[in-house]
């Protein structure tokens, strides 16, 4: 699944789920006194014409120097819903390192916070080969985990999207 089938199956509801799971991670780094930040929204989103922002469905976070953590400092962590998420190595030549790697199933793609932040900071970096074969909406909860992050006064929506997006995976769509 990618950006944009993931709007088009979530609507709004897909912007603000991916919001409230990258501020999920961030308050997660936080809580564990790591320094990570986001990178600019694209101009559509943040309402300029600045170029060279992330999708509002994509998330990419950077971290920073960390006391006591020095090999984190410029590394990139980023999301998608096709791929998950991925990590970047200090080296520019290195491959990226994937949570999910080819055998992974749908709720691989949207673990939680916790595990991601573990994960992005843990020795074990994880496969240099994305997950292939899989969607996000190939199960019902991955998708119910995404949404779970979207702001409680906006979730009744939420639940609407959701009904609309199983309906449309059972039509084979």
């Amino acid at each position: 699944m990618d950006n944009d089938a993931l709007v088009a199956a979530l609507g709004v509801d897909a912007v603000a789920a991916v919001h409230g799971y990258r501020l999920a991670v961030l308050s997660e780094a936080g809580r564990r006194r790591l320094r990570l930040v986001s990178d600019p929204l694209s101009g559509a989103v943040q309402g300029s014409a600045e170029p060279g922002g992330v999708d509002p469905i994509d998330i990419r976070l950077t971290f920073l120097h960390c006391p006591g953590r020095p090999e984190l400092a410029g590394r990139t962590l980023s999301w998608g819903p096709a791929r998950g998420w991925s990590l970047s190595h200090r080296a520019a030549s290195a491959p990226l390192s994937y949570y999910a790697g080819p055998g992974a199933t749908p709720l691989h793609l949207v673990p939680p916070v916790e595990e991601v932040v573990r994960w992005a900071t843990g020795e074990c970096d994880g496969p240099a080969r994305p997950p292939v074969g899989i969607e996000l909406d190939d199960d019902p909860e991955a998708v119910r985990r995404l949404l779970s992050f979207i702001h409680p006064q906006r979730r009744p929506k939420s639940t609407e999207a959701l009904q609309v997006a199983a309906r449309a995976h059972s039509d084979g769509g």
